[in-house]
């Protein structure tokens, strides 16, 4: 096998190439988690892995609490399922609370003060009260709690378990008590959330690196061993220039092409996945892909491989694409990149007014 097969079996796995997941629910049940800091992307992510699936019924899964916003890996905002979220955010909050130390302190954060914010929270969101970024802010200065405290306070109350994102109000996000929109779940010990992460991951992301699973959770390498060991039954093992990759069974006997032409959104799990992205995207062009802040732009994928940039902008009568590929495509090439536009038309559910090649 050739490393450039790893980013065909990485789109199987991720559901961009095969499709089996039939709910948005289930799709981000399958990925774990799906990075969602950029919302509008991120409801792409999960379209571009469900055929047939519009803007309208993820964000319809959003309101009803089916798939949950919150901060978890990496301390990044990610689309989780109510069943994962707990044990997700238990296995990462520890370490993210101390990262986060240091910069509360450099900002002259007083961290006593949080537990005042979690009681302001509880009260105000309890018995299904909902309240935006902006009315949580004017409560806090009612209460002459100042800005500097806004985010990190939201944070620290998602890693809390307090509060996460509840349903949207127009285009804003609220923010509601975790315990009222979402059911208890079992607790799972340390090493038994290690295990369930690595299987998931390895499954839905492989093939990956011990290396792309610890970047991937923020976790140490000591951490992604445990995890590793305990789900290996369960996985299937591949070793290419002398590193060891790990994916779910039966995906290296998967036959499944991949489409000539894809279209994925900013930050999509095939890129912020890993920390070795060379398998997807020739070194040369790595940086156009990502830019030095961390923004991830969303990709052209020529064969697999991601060989270009695509901006949408939505005009008042439909939508308008350009295209800047970082190599030279061929006339039929360019003509299924237009054609592969159309799934994300279908999915926003609106006609394409306009088409560049820059």
């Amino acid at each position: 096998m050739l490393i450039s097969d790893i980013a065909r079996l990485r789109l199987h796995a991720q559901q961009v190439s095969k499709h089996t997941c039939k709910t948005p629910q289930a799709l981000v049940s399958y990925m774990g988690a799906l990075q969602a800091q950029d919302f509008p992307a991120s409801k792409y992510a999960v379209g571009a892995r469900l055929p047939n699936t519009t803007l309208k019924q993820v964000e319809k899964a959003v309101n009803k609490g089916e798939i949950i916003r919150t901060w978890i890996f990496r301390g990044t905002l990610q689309l989780v399922t109510p069943a994962d979220i707990r044990w997700m955010i238990e296995l990462v909050k520890d370490r993210l609370e101390m990262r986060l130390k240091a910069t509360e302190k450099a900002l002259g954060v007083d961290a006593t003060i949080y537990p005042h914010v979690f009681k302001l929270l509880r009260e105000a969101l309890q018995g299904g009260k909902r309240l935006m970024r902006s009315e949580v802010e004017s409560l806090l200065q009612t209460h002459h709690i100042g800005p500097e405290y806004m985010r990190y306070g939201l944070f620290r109350a998602s890693l809390e378990g307090i509060i996460c994102h509840g349903p949207m109000n127009g285009k804003q996000f609220t923010f509601t008590l975790l315990d009222e929109w979402c059911p208890p779940q079992p607790a799972y010990s340390k090493e038994k959330a290690l295990e369930l992460l690595a299987e998931r991951y390895f499954t839905s992301h492989g093939p990956a690196t011990i290396a792309d699973f610890t970047t991937y959770a923020g976790i140490t390498q000591k951490e992604g061993l445990i995890g590793l060991e305990a789900a290996k039954p369960r996985l299937d093992q591949l070793t290419i220039a002398g590193n060891t990759y790990w994916c779910g069974k039966d995906l290296l006997a998967a036959k499944t092409g991949v489409p000539n032409a894809l279209l994925l959104p900013a930050f999509d799990e095939i890129n912020v996945a890993y920390k070795d992205r060379l398998p997807m995207i020739a070194k040369e062009h790595g940086h156009k892909v990502m830019t030095i802040n961390g923004i991830f732009h969303p990709v052209m994928l020529n064969e697999g491989q991601i060989c270009g940039l695509w901006k949408r902008t939505i005009a008042k009568d439909g939508l308008e694409i350009s295209f800047e590929p970082f190599i030279s495509l061929k006339k039929s090439r360019k003509e299924e990149f237009e054609a592969a536009v159309q799934h994300y038309a279908d999915f926003m559910e609106l006609p394409v007014k306009k088409m560049a090649f820059l």
